[in-house]
């Protein structure tokens, strides 16, 4: 019998046996706190599923069931429930919209331990779906570890580097696990999604892939996301009361290094939230515990039918913020392991920054800022190198993890002599205030001015008379390992206002 045949007949059976009837009026959702029971030997919490521990996934699961959206995308990181979401669609479809569905993970040894390990314990231990899918035998056709029947439709499980597992079969519904790690092709014939989409030609189809996002430029996820409403989860700040995305940028945390012969590990003493509006500092617990809710950034894709979620781990409660910075900052120095932390606890692409091979390559990094100072820029450092003839100075901007950008860079004709008018262009740069698009600005931080050359006494004056202003003379060395400021300044006399003082 084909599969065709099987669908018309498990149809038939429902309606003539246990009365096909339309489908409840409920969510998958509420669907999952009404009947869902996790097992023991997969969930770190057993016992009836709970919608108030992870809210997040509320949104997710209940746009399977409105009638407008036909393709779901959530581009996700580890440990937050993204495979209970295809699950509890799953459960739902079979109880209570039965259909042709197509379960499809990276390879077919995949989806046989999924099938095993999570799908069968899944049907055993929740009532709704023990009575209407049986167990898979060797002899029944209909049910097996690759395939389940059950009134009104059939699940296909299917892996994307076995062709024959995507074979013609008629399917209304896709649920497509760690996309980014599918096939490129199925065996000689082709993209696997593009594959699988052929099958629901015949049915009004909805569409449902998750995914951990991999590398930005290739990542298949994270191209299904931007088509998508790009909805990011946010949390109230207790404070100004505005909703923003928990990202690493804004966590704050303090450790101490702890030293084991030659390996080196970090105990994380203290962690909090830097609210990006008010900068006040939040707790992890008191910020997990306040209103949150999805912000679409794309809002316009609704009406083509496409949902497209974010989710960081930062909101998980089967994560803390001291255990994703202690694996920062194990991985910090090794972009391999760095690039798993983005992927699987941040959510985030990974970017890699190989050799730029030419001058196009180089072109093509540049950034259009749109203000003087682009977001997220946090402080303003100035530096100047002395010439016979002129100052020469660079203002950059520094972000997160040594990020930089160059903000200004300019000449100041004349010779830098003691009451030279050089010096008083050089205050009128460092001193004014340079803006973001917002209109807020920031004001030079420090000022590093190069002693050396022949005006060193008028340098270490100028300097002296402007440390209200944090500016410090400073002399460069030509050698590997060299810190950029000297953890112990020395001191130089100079005569200033008529005595002798000593400048660092």
């Amino acid at each position: 019998m084909d599969d065709a045949a099987v669908f018309k007949l498990n149809r038939t059976i429902s309606k003539a046996i246990i009365g096909f009837k339309p489908p409840d009026d409920i969510t998958v959702a509420q669907w999952a706190e009404r009947n869902r029971r996790l097992p023991s030997e997969t969930s770190a919490e057993p016992g009836r599923w709970k919608n108030t521990r992870t809210p997040y996934l509320v949104e997710p699961m209940n746009a399977f069931t409105d009638s407008k959206v036909t393709h779901i995308t959530i581009m996700s990181a580890s440990q937050v429930g993204k495979s209970e979401v295809l699950l509890n669609i799953l459960g739902y479809i079979i109880d209570n919209d039965p259909a042709p569905v197509m379960y499809i993970m990276p390879t077919i040894d995949d989806v046989k331990d999924f099938s095993v390990g999570r799908i069968a314990p899944m049907i055993r231990e929740t009532p709704a779906l023990r009575d209407k899918v049986s167990d898979a035998k060797s002899r029944d056709t209909a049910n097996s570890m690759l395939r389940k029947a059950f009134p009104g439709g059939i699940l296909y499980m299917a892996g994307t580097n076995s062709a024959s597992s995507l074979a013609s079969k008629p399917v209304r519904y896709i649920l497509g696990d760690e996309r980014d790690r599918w096939s490129t092709s199925a065996g000689t014939e082709g993209d696997p999604f593009e594959l699988v989409k052929a099958r629901t030609r015949t049915f009004n189809p909805v569409i449902v892939e998750v995914s951990t996002p991999v590398i930005k430029g290739t990542s298949k996820i994270a191209k299904s996301y931007e088509l998508g409403t790009q909805e990011t989860w946010q949390h109230e700040c207790p404070e100004c009361g505005e909703y923003h995305k928990i990202t690493f940028n804004d966590i704050k945390f303090e450790y101490n290094k702890i030293e084991l012969g030659s390996e080196i590990d970090y105990e994380i003493t203290e962690t909090h939230y830097v609210c990006p509006t008010c900068g006040c500092l939040i707790d992890e617990l008191i910020l997990k515990r306040q209103p949150a809710k999805w912000v679409a950034n794309n809002p316009d894709a609704y009406e083509r039918g496409e949902r497209s979620f974010c989710l960081d781990g930062f909101s998980s409660p089967w994560m803390t913020w001291a255990e994703i910075a202690r694996a920062f900052l194990l991985a910090r120095k090794d972009p391999l392991r760095l690039q798993i932390v983005y992927n699987t606890m941040f959510g985030e692409l990974w970017e890699p920054y190989g050799d730029l091979e030419d001058e196009d390559t180089i072109m093509s990094r540049r950034e259009e800022y749109n203000a003087e100072l682009p977001d997220g820029v946090l402080v303003l450092t100035c530096g100047v190198d002395t010439q016979d003839d002129r100052l020469e100075y660079e203002i950059v901007g520094h972000g997160h993890y040594g990020e930089t950008w160059g903000i200004v860079r300019g000449v100041i004709l004349g010779e830098p002599r003691r009451d030279s008018d050089v010096w008083e262009e050089l205050d009128r740069v460092i001193d004014r205030t340079y803006r973001f698009k917002n209109g807020k600005g920031l004001i030079v931080a420090i000022t590093f001015i190069d002693s050396g050359g022949h005006y060193t006494p008028e340098v270490y004056w100028n300097t002296a008379k402007r440390l209200d202003k944090r500016v410090f003379s400073i002399k460069g060395r030509d050698a590997d390992g060299i810190p950029y400021t000297s953890p112990k300044p020395s001191q130089v006399d100079i005569t200033f206002g008529g005595r002798k003082t000593g400048v660092k």
